[in-house]
């Protein structure tokens, strides 16, 4: 009796692993479900700045023909809108008739892209005192909403080589560096959520052999990411 008792004992222990292993699985699954929650976008905000910019920006129309904005209704309160309105009216008015601004939707996110004639002068990347208005109004927009913003410098493909930029590519990487600069110092938006890029002529959205596919190829887009 005593030897069979013995072995009992040997065989319950042998299985203490299973206790291990099932508590090693339930951890496992709620980090899971913390990093899911966590992956998550703020869809109301997203949509609500989506709004916000399809309204300030006349819905799409600009720089980017044939990407209109793809909210037709409005998702912030009308007296926010209203004021949102009333705030660009002073600092967008001009840049929206000459169409120096375009608002898009694609499967990365939101799209706000703004004409370099606009932001610099020609083949320089310091910011013209007539853009800091219009960056001001989308640092504070981009502001209210926690998704990644990631800017973007692109040029037309005529060759640029002077001492501060010996290509293309270093001159849409230090306008879309200045005006990430800005956005940040203006928006009170957290530096992680920031991305730079500059794609130099790589990325055109237009053929550059009219002088109007080029104007429309010198551009920075700032995209909130879903």
């Amino acid at each position: 009796m005593a030897r069979k008792k013995r072995h009992e004992g040997e065989h319950d222990s042998s299985e203490r692993w299973l206790l291990t292993y099932a508590d090693l699985i339930t951890l496992l699954l709620g980090l899971f479900v913390i990093l899911y929650a966590g992956s998550q976008v703020d869809a109301k905000k997203f949509e609500e700045v989506m709004s916000a910019f399809s309204q300030i920006f006349g819905g799409g129309a600009g720089i980017l023909e044939g990407q209109a904005g793809a909210l037709s209704a409005p998702v912030l309160p009308k007296e926010q809108e209203e004021k949102l309105r009333e705030m660009v009216k002073e600092s967008l008015g001009d840049a929206l008739e000459n169409a120096q601004i375009a608002l898009s939707e694609t499967e990365r996110g939101v799209t706000v892209s703004v004409a370099d004639v606009l932001l610099f002068d020609p083949a320089q990347a310091t910011l013209r005192p007539e853009a800091l208005p219009v960056l001001e109004k989308i640092a504070r927009t981009v502001s209210s909403v926690s998704n990644e913003i990631r800017v973007e410098g692109h040029t037309d493909n005529a060759p640029i080589r002077t001492g501060d930029y010996p290509s293309n590519w270093h001159l849409s990487v230090a306008r879309s560096l200045n005006v990430a600069y800005y956005l940040l110092e203006h928006g009170a938006i957290d530096p992680s959520r920031m991305a730079i890029t500059g794609f130099g002529e790589h990325r055109p959205v237009a053929p550059n052999d009219t002088p109007e596919g080029r104007a429309r190829n010198r551009r920075v887009d700032i995209v909130l990411v879903k």
